[in-house]
């Protein structure tokens, strides 16, 4: 597809989880500037949108290469990033790599998450409806999101530890929405409810794995957020796996049945639901197994049984459905932290300074949702596409 195509399908996107092409000036302003007033030459939103579309070039990956990126831009990309000129030169001054180090450092991480990341704010009047926050993934008559974490592997803080980022994307097209970092001294299960405060989770079903089936957390996201639930139950809730595993599933007739084959692997899938009201967790409705068959090319086969509850009950939810919620909860592992890992180069990078790890994650992550909302299925390809900076400021509609 021609760039110039591409453009006008994002233009055309209004899809909640990337920046739109009406409001990105708008959308950047409202970042805080951390730096000082006083001898300060680039605006904030300059520096921002130079490193989203450096990002999106193919190899430009790292801190250095964005400023490798603009000194490659022509006067007129130059004036479509509303750079300063030089007063004595007349041209338009290009910020280098140290520039943009300093600034990813001090820059709020949660404030340019919700800047590139959030849903767009609404510019239509107070009589437009607000848009949904995801899109329903097929099969499903509601949406859903993916709770899952990261690490940033090459990214170590003074005491040793790595960056660890947990975030939350749309099931279906893995567009990441808003994602928070894990305090050293903490991890997920804490961060679990910062990370969901801020969106409008009405009718939407979070599925996690069994780190956050946490009785607290899974609670508060029914009363507190209206939301829906499918957690993994595995040895962290010993006693709820157990009353799981007790449960007379000979006697459950398999509900839904897929198999699979890709990368060399067959996989058969079984899952079996049963409504249930005697478990001791909050509002669990519905007690699943998911049986799993696998042959690898060159291994023995292997099995696993995996227990899982939700607040859905079978009108709400049928088996078929769940089977998908569980299928599909993996697309923020394949969809946004594999492209981060292997296209964008995220695990290598050795950026470790203050919020630096974070931030570039984000901008990362905001390339990825405008490729996928332009119509590339693979990043990689779709990247190769975006070598000059022409190309780039077209995708993400900077006019």
């Amino acid at each position: 597809m021609p760039v110039a195509a591409l453009s006008r399908v994002a233009a055309r996107a209004g899809a909640p989880g990337g920046v739109l092409r009406e409001e990105i000036w708008q959308r950047l302003e409202k970042v805080p500037d951390p730096r000082s007033p006083r001898g300060r030459v680039y605006p904030l939103p300059c520096l921002l949108a130079a490193l989203l579309c450096a990002l999106t070039a193919a190899g430009h990956d790292a801190v250095c290469a964005a400023g490798q990126w603009v000194a490659r831009a022509s006067p007129a990309e130059l004036a479509r990033l509303r750079m300063p000129v030089d007063p004595w030169t007349r041209r338009h001054r290009r910020p280098d790599e140290s520039t943009f180090r300093r600034l990813l450092v001090r820059l709020d991480r949660d404030a340019l998450a919700a800047a590139v990341l959030g849903p767009a704010p609404d510019t239509t009047g107070p009589d437009t409806p607000d848009p949904p926050p995801v899109p329903s993934p097929p099969g499903r008559t509601g949406p859903a999101l993916a709770v899952d974490g990261k690490t940033s592997r090459g990214a170590r803080r003074p005491d040793g530890s790595r960056v660890h980022l947990l975030g939350v994307a749309a099931h279906g097209d893995g567009r990441l929405l808003t994602q928070v970092e894990v305090d050293q001294k903490s991890n997920e299960t804490t961060a679990f409810q910062p990370l969901l405060s801020g969106l409008d989770l009405t009718g939407v079903t979070v599925t996690a794995d069994a780190m956050h089936t946490v009785r607290a957390n899974l609670d508060w996201l029914v009363t507190a957020k209206n939301a829906h639930y499918l957690a993994v139950v595995k040895a962290n809730q010993p006693t709820l796996r157990a009353q799981l595993a007790a449960l007379p599933w000979t006697e459950v007739p398999t509900a839904d049945s897929t198999r699979g084959h890709a990368h060399g692997r067959d996989e058969t899938r079984t899952l079996k639901a049963a409504t249930v009201a005697h478990l001791d967790f909050p509002h669990a409705c519905q007690a699943v197994r998911i049986h799993r068959w696998r042959r690898q090319t060159g291994q023995r086969p292997g099995r696993e049984t995996v227990y899982a509850i939700t607040d859905l009950t079978f009108a709400q939810a049928s088996p078929a459905q769940l089977a998908a919620l569980a299928r599909q909860h993996w697309h923020i592992e394949n969809k946004v932290h594999h492209v981060r890992d292997v296209t964008f180069g995220e695990d290598a990078s050795t950026t470790r300074t203050g919020n630096a790890p974070a931030n570039l994650a984000t901008l990362r992550s905001a390339v990825i949702n405008t490729l996928r909302r332009a119509g590339y299925r693979y990043i990689p390809a779709g990247r190769r596409d975006h070598t000059t900076p022409t190309a780039a400021l077209d995708l993400h509609g900077f006019p």
